[in-house]
């Protein structure tokens, strides 16, 4: 066998490393039960929608209707526990199915393992959520005439920072699936304490939220009350500007992904895909 038919193929770098750890990819993936309980959750507001069109003659329609759904359904509830799965999964199906041990043995940089799957996650919630989003806002807005078009504007706002939610929810649930091997009940606690009991704190300790984030960011955009803090507005405290929210939201992206980066760095795994954190200094 001559040198060139014996060597092996050259390892993948940069993008087409990313893009070929987010094909590989088969955690969090949108099937069977998984994929119907999610798209049960996401599609529960589309829903009350109906009813209200249909029985209620468009009673609760036009685009505040459309926020208050956005707020108190999607970015308070549903976004988050939609992020819990397939955050979580993006990691964690790699270690229950016990094929870890192949995943980082590819000649791949950990971090690029890290970006692909982080980018195969988002991927699959933002197919689930952003059409779910664009059905509900003609559903809100389709009683009054010329409101679809009138509110365009504002509805890409919102398409737009429901991304980034997105992109901030997936790294921490990615952090978490890395981290923890309990890491849905963790992620749940984080839910409860951060997004719905911090999240409603004034705004020094709101700062911890992606959430109040979100929602501050979506308020200074369409100026629409449904969006402003509650307690925040009682209290006659200001929310910080759109500026601090969007950066906020960047850093959570960029430190949980930095994170899990060094987490999954320090990991090594036996052939049966058993994790064990490494030596230190190794």
């Amino acid at each position: 066998m001559s040198a060139n038919a014996s060597r092996r193929p050259t390892p993948p770098t940069g993008m087409a490393a990313v893009r070929a750890a987010a094909a590989s990819c088969s955690a969090g993936a949108l099937r069977g039960k998984r994929l119907l309980g999610l798209l049960a959750l996401i599609g529960l507001p589309i829903v009350v929608q109906l009813v209200l069109l249909v029985w209620g003659q468009g009673r609760g329609s036009a685009f505040a209707a459309f926020a208050a759904h956005l707020d108190h359904s999607y970015l308070r509830a549903i976004i988050p526990l939609v992020l819990i799965f397939l955050g979580t999964a993006a990691f964690g199906d790699e270690w229950e199915g016990g094929t870890a041990n192949y995943m980082v043995g590819a000649p791949i940089a950990r971090g690029l393992i890290v970006a692909g799957h982080y980018l195969a996650a988002v991927r699959r919630a933002l197919v689930l959520v952003l059409p779910a989003l664009l059905l509900l806002y003609v559903l809100c807005l389709l009683p009054h005439e010329g409101a679809i078009a009138f509110y365009l504007a504002d509805g890409l706002v919102v398409l737009a920072v429901v991304a980034l939610t997105i992109l901030a929810y997936t790294a921490v649930f990615l952090y978490l699936g890395l981290w923890l091997r309990r890491s849905i009940i963790s992620s749940f606690i984080y839910v409860l304490v951060f997004e719905g009991l911090i999240g409603n704190l004034p705004s020094g300790f709101a700062s911890m939220s992606i959430s109040f984030h979100a929602r501050n960011l979506l308020w200074r955009a369409t100026d629409e009350a449904a969006f402003r803090p509650e307690l925040l507005q009682q209290l006659g405290l200001e929310p910080p500007g759109a500026t601090v929210s969007l950066v906020t939201l960047i850093v959570f992206v960029a430190l949980f992904l930095f994170l899990s980066a060094r987490v999954l760095a320090r990991k090594e795994f036996t052939g049966s895909g058993q994790q064990a954190e490494s030596a230190p200094g190794t």
